[in-house]
């Protein structure tokens, strides 16, 4: 009940109003700037180098003058690198060379005089493939623009400007094009087997993952899930090699070994070649060796357990 004048009243209610306005115009200006604030994705300008499809391909060549042949095939559904060297390709390198058929460029110049763009005897020439579909592909990179530091590639009859990252990475060494984690991103771990290597052989230790939780087999020994869980996630998870290489291992010096477990039961064995100051495992089935510092080492094939005392 209201106990004051009618224009009292009055007052009260157009304040209400007010206030009423105030506070939607806040809101909505709070959710302009909020909304002005929000980055537009970036869209590339410039002209299309090719209209190709990077699905279209499942090889690439690389070229130097002076150099061996790269050469990159999808195998398996997966990139490989065939040659100078042999192994699971990094794939993120792998789409930085696919962009360049995505590639845009500032300009489009006549390809009238090569010489003119470093052309004529190209530093670098990138080839994808697709043979089963008759494709071959080529482009051709010269010299560098001296004011915007991208690079000049003929691709067909034609010259554009593109970024030098694409050169650049085809210019790794092909070792560094070799994915250097042990364990892919496709194989997913699913078990340890440790029981050949010194320190579990009298415990003949196992790790076995079965509907999504971790369980140890051996003998006196105990561990719990979260340990397990820990111990992957400072160790074999998103595991990467410092280096690695290929390597020809001599089984006539008994080197010890254990086994990663992965998709389907599969079973991958690794070779301790080298325990410190660095370890070093070979993949048996790729042919590779992955060097690991030494304390990183050390907690990849020592799991988190116990060991019971016997009473």
């Amino acid at each position: 009940m209201w106990f004051g004048s009618e224009e009292e009243k009055h007052n009260m209610v157009n304040k209400w109003i007010t206030n009423l306005i105030l506070l939607i115009v806040l809101i909505a200006s709070g959710i302009f700037a909020y909304q002005s604030s929000k980055e537009e994705p970036e869209v590339e300008k410039g002209i299309e180098v090719s209209d190709l499809k990077l699905s279209d391909f499942n090889e690439i060549e690389i070229n130097f003058p002076s150099k061996a042949k790269v050469h990159f095939k999808i195998t398996d559904d997966h990139w490989k690198i065939l040659s100078p060297v042999k192994g699971r390709a990094n794939e993120f390198y792998i789409y930085q060379l696919l962009s360049i058929l995505a590639a845009k460029s500032s300009e489009k110049l006549s390809s009238v005089d090569l010489k003119k763009y470093g052309l004529d005897q190209p530093k670098l020439k990138v080839v994808f493939l697709n043979k089963e579909k008759m494709l071959k592909e080529e482009f051709i990179f010269g010299t560098y623009n001296p004011i915007s530091e991208n690079q000049y590639i003929k691709y067909k009859d034609d010259v554009f400007i593109v970024n030098g990252l694409f050169s650049e990475t085809a210019s790794y060494v092909p070792v560094e094009f070799i994915d250097k984690r042990p364990i892919a991103a496709y194989e997913t771990i699913e078990g340890f087997n440790f029981s050949r290597l010194e320190q579990w052989q009298k415990n003949q230790l196992k790790l076995i993952k079965k509907g999504g939780k971790w369980t140890t087999k051996g003998i006196d020994i105990k561990t719990t899930q979260d340990d397990i869980v820990e111990w992957l996630s400072v160790s074999w998870d998103g595991l990467q090699a410092l280096s690695l290489e290929n390597y020809k291992m001599d089984s006539r010096l008994g080197y010890k070994s254990f086994d990663v477990l992965i998709n389907d039961n599969k079973k991958i064995t690794f070779y301790r070649i080298q325990e410190s100051p660095q370890l070093h495992l070979y993949r048996k089935d790729e042919g590779l060796l992955y060097r690991f510092p030494g304390d990183l080492g050390f907690t990849m094939l020592n799991p988190h357990v116990e060991v019971k005392e016997k009473e």
